[in-house]
């Protein structure tokens, strides 16, 4: 027991006394770690809080991108013995009630709604298409709607229901009304009264009575979201035989002449909820989806294509956090070399002290315990510090603390284990053999050792670059990204590190061979020194490191840049795009005009129908795409696109009555076809297909999106849940097999493209139905969006960082060893060595670290990308129909090579600073420094 306290005692003695008067000595420096370390902490804390507050914004503009497709909407039970649907009247607002009492707290108040087609109006003004809608919201105590002209309409008295006439034909009456706007386009005032319209039914006439026009009190309102043609006459669907069509309001009150007319079973009964997205967070929207999927499960009344929208999003933040995480580990890495640099450059100070201290007898345990008991209180109070800065800046959101927890340890430990190191070789007692033989076998035994570290470090980053590669940036179990996966590009650096370790001796041997030939002193002094610096590993580290991360994250930020702007070519297709009824009334007027514009060179329409029968019973679904084949291929050149080979061949006629066309490889893979005989379903028969080759484009039925399954669905909606594409041409589809979809897409390429449906002022979807996609727009709404652009930022950011910590590196590197370098130029000072020699002298010593780092940096920085291709998760940031691709560029590799020139530059000012205290008579006098 003595003897432990005895050791005890020896070992901490008088360490708090030694400890503070060498800290008040090197404060400066060690002040100067503790803003590196504390500026690094508040990066690998603050960062991964940033991505999740980023991921909420995301996830908010996710689901209201998203628009109808992800609201809930309920149906009234049935009732279960005669399956006939509830009181229209009450059943939508029984189902209103059920859905905000289930999940009123995420969503806006339901919308109460109830909806009978009506077809075709004859009225006195016209013939237009018309549905009557009912809607409300539960509790509803003020009016929607303010009456402008007429009467409010009233309920049909009973007795008039079974009313006939002469030719006892059954009539049947329900008073509407009209919105002023929908009046004023069809020419409706109701100055002679109420109008008329009827319905020719079989056996009976319905008549639907416009009594009165109205004004929404709040035209924002939620009620109106859903049908447009309550407030304003909208583009009839294609197949109806007028323009227009509008929704006539029917009061509550009004209800049930509406079924009289239409028959129970003619009326859609339902409520709407919108989701509530402020303050919405990503573990908000998880709970929601879940809670969806309960009630839907247990009740079968939900219907709704959330958990889709939100699956798509978290796929995306999953690539997300991976490539953050794999930049952060980068960054993190780095500054952990600065520490451990400056934790070098503090012991060097301190060498002589330590080597005093070994040889009175201080123990290798003592030392190191006075190097803890420096470092350590200062990490703690830098890393609460850290953690209470990132707290009050960033509340509310958890972060991963293994990396911080790791630059904690380092900046703790770096100190006193260097500080050990020196007091272990100091006095090891180890000999060196007198024989040649056992001292080559010594040599041997530390380089298989050193070998064997070297071969760990490159298996390691080998079999992170194989990890990598067959399962991508993806997350664990736990949210958290896989340590080996994010750690890859810093392993790569070291493998590269000890490469250049092991290859710069020889180079700098073959450039001693010339140095010695020179006239000047600086080439031979420099290339001795450099032989030194050729096997500082942790210093070549951290500039490897550096320069990857700045190369790969400037190469990252190139690809997502290029990739956004293919994207939109890809999607968009065309300078312009317009998805809707083009094939109504009036809508061939608007193709022909956009066409001829000035400034429009090219113009191609289309036709796409979804789940279309692929084969002979192969259960394949087909998304069958109708084109003017000639016409798009001329778009597609126009925007840049590359041809698709023999698309402008599908005008040309098939033998045999067939129809030339192109069809997705995997789709005839999948149907084990070898292109003859092969039969698809068109608009309302098979038609026999002439295989002239396959084609890449994705099942694509709507406007572009911008939500997260632009990324899975390749821009489109539902049919892309179809086998594959058969594309064909449109005049010969007609002419072959008459069969004539109706136009829904129009290309438009052109210098004047934009400008001509500018110019056009095509109404908004809502009333027209028509939805103009430009490919800048789009791409200015997706590569501004939250998600991307906050990763850009992150990845530009990071290269300014790691820029700024090369030239501390170096900064560290020359300062920790100017004492040796001083030593030298001192003594050469006595011979008459310059300072620009010196100068020189200093730029070849540090040219092996500086070169080494840039090449082997560089290259890591270059290829990992494009080893790598896919699994950085690109395509969730550019949104490329297919893989995205890997775009190299010039300027990261700029940017590295002046962050380099500009640390040299630091570096030898911070050596002339160092020297400029140097006396020369001291010299003389003594020898050396």
């Amino acid at each position: 027991m003595s003897d432990v306290r005895t050791r005890l005692e020896a070992t901490t003695g008088d360490a708090l006394l030694v400890t503070r008067r060498r800290a008040a000595q090197d404060r400066g420096l060690l002040v100067g770690t503790a803003v590196l370390l504390l500026a690094t902490l508040v990066l690998t804390l603050a960062v991964p809080r940033l991505v999740e507050r980023t991921a909420d914004l995301a996830v908010r503009e996710t689901i209201q991108a998203a628009g109808r497709d992800a609201d809930l909407v309920t149906h009234p039970v049935m009732d279960p013995l005669t399956l006939e649907p509830p009181d229209p009247r009450d059943g939508g607002y029984e189902a209103a009630t059920w859905l905000e009492s289930a999940l009123g707290a995420d969503t806006h108040e339901p919308v109460a709604q109830v909806v009978a087609a009506v077809g075709v109006l004859s009225t006195p003004v016209g013939e237009f298409g018309a549905s009557l809608v009912h809607v409300g919201t539960p509790g509803q105590d003020e009016p929607v709607v303010r009456w402008v002209a007429g009467t409010p309409p009233v309920p049909v008295p009973a007795a008039e229901h079974m009313a006939t006439r002469q030719d006892h034909d059954l009539v049947r009456r329900v008073e509407v009304g009209l919105s002023a706007a929908a009046a004023a386009e069809l020419g409706i005032t109701l100055a002679d009264g109420p109008l008329t319209g009827e319905r020719i039914g079989p056996g009976r006439t319905d008549h639907v009575v416009v009594t009165g026009l109205y004004e929404p009190v709040d035209p924002q309102a939620a009620i109106w979201q859903e049908h447009a043609g309550l407030l304003a006459a909208v583009t009839a669907r294609p197949g109806m035989p007028v323009p227009v069509h509008v929704a006539a309001y029917v009061p509550y009150e009004n209800v049930p002449d509406m079924l009289h007319l239409t028959g129970r079973r003619a009326v859609t009964i339902s409520a709407r909820a919108a989701v509530d997205t402020e303050g919405m967070s990503v573990a908000d929207a998880h709970r929601l989806v879940d809670r969806v999927e309960q009630l839907s499960a247990q009740t079968g009344r939900l219907s709704t294509r959330l958990p889709e929208v939100v699956t798509a999003f978290d796929t995306r933040m999953s690539a997300a956090r991976a490539q953050a995480s794999l930049v952060l580990t980068g960054v993190a890495a780095t500054a952990a070399l600065c520490l451990v640099l400056a934790a070098s450059l503090l012991v060097g100070r301190r060498r002589e002290l330590v080597v005093a201290e070994r040889a009175r007898g201080a123990s290798i345990a003592s030392v190191a315990f006075r190097g803890l008991l420096e470092s350590v209180p200062v990490v703690v109070v830098v890393a609460a510090l850290a953690a209470g800065l990132v707290g009050w800046w960033l509340p509310g959101h958890a972060s991963p603390v293994l990396l911080a927890v790791v630059v904690v340890l380092v900046a703790a430990l770096a100190p006193a284990v260097l500080a050990a190191g020196v007091a272990a070789s100091a006095t090891s007692g180890r000999r060196t053999p007198a024989d040649r033989r056992d001292r080559a076998a010594q040599r041997a035994r530390l380089g298989a050792r050193r070998l064997v570290v070297e071969g760990l470090v490159v298996a390691l980053a080998v079999a992170a670059v194989v990890s990598l590669t067959g399962r991508g940036l993806l997350p664990l179990a736990s949210g958290e990204v896989d340590p080996l996966l994010s750690a890859a590009p810093v392993l790569l650096a070291a493998a590269a590190a000890l490469v250049v370790v092991r290859v710069s001796p020889a180079v700098v041997r073959a450039a001693g061979r010339g140095a010695v030939r020179s006239r000047g002193l600086a080439a031979p002094l420099a290339v001795a020194r450099a032989h030194g610096a050729t096997t500082a590993v942790v210093p070549l580290l951290a500039v490897t490191v550096a320069v990857a991360l700045v190369v790969l994250c400037g190469t990252l930020v190139h690809s997502v840049r290029t990739g956004q702007q293919a994207a939109a070519t890809q999607l968009v297709g065309a300078h312009v795009r317009i998805d809707g009824p083009l094939g109504t009334y009036g809508s061939e007027d608007l193709v022909d005009r956009l066409a001829a514009s000035a400034g429009v060179t090219a113009s191609a329409t289309g036709a796409q129908i979804s789940k279309r029968s692929f084969g002979e019973n192969t259960f394949l679904k087909a998304t069958l795409l109708v084109v003017d084949a000639a016409e798009l291929a001329e778009v597609r050149r126009a925007v840049g696109l590359p041809d698709l080979p023999g698309l402008a061949t599908l005008g040309e006629p098939g033998p045999d009555g067939t129809v030339p066309a192109l069809v997705g490889a995997e789709l005839l893979e999948r149907a084990h076809l070898d292109g003859t005989g092969v039969v698809v379903g068109a608009v309302d028969a098979e038609v026999l297909l002439d295989v002239r080759g396959t084609t890449d484009l994705p099942p694509d039925p709507g406007a572009p999106r911008l939500d997260a399954r632009a990324v899975s669905t390749g821009g489109g909606g539902d049919s892309a849940d179809d086998d594959g594409v058969v594309v064909v041409d449109r005049r010969v589809l007609a002419a072959v097999a008459d069969q004539r979809p109706s136009v829904d897409r129009l290309w438009l390429a052109g210098p004047g493209a934009v400008a001509a449906v500018e110019a056009a002022d095509i109404a908004p979807p809502a009333t027209s139905g028509l939805v103009v996609t430009t490919r800048d727009g789009w791409h200015r709404a997706w590569s501004q969006s939250p998600l991307p652009e906050a990763m850009v930022a992150l990845l530009l950011s990071a290269v300014g960082v790691l820029a700024a910590l090369s030239v501390l590196a170096l900064v560290l590197v020359v300062v920790a060893t100017a004492r040796e370098r001083g030593r030298t130029l001192s003594a050469l000072r006595t011979l008459g060595l310059d300072a620009r020699t010196a100068r020189w002298a200093t730029l070849g010593e540090l040219a092996p670290l500086v070169l080494g780092g840039l090449l082997g940096g560089a290259g890591i920085g270059l290829g990992l990308p494009a080893l790598l291709g896919g699994a950085l998760g690109l395509q969730q940031l550019t949104a490329e129909p297919g893989a995205a691709t890997v775009a190299t560029t010039w300027w990261p590799v700029a940017a590295a090579v002046a962050a380099l020139a500009v640390a040299l530059v630091v570096a030898v000012l911070t050596e002339q600073a160092v020297r400029r205290r140097d006396r020369l008579g001291e010299v003389l006098r003594v020898g050396e420094r």
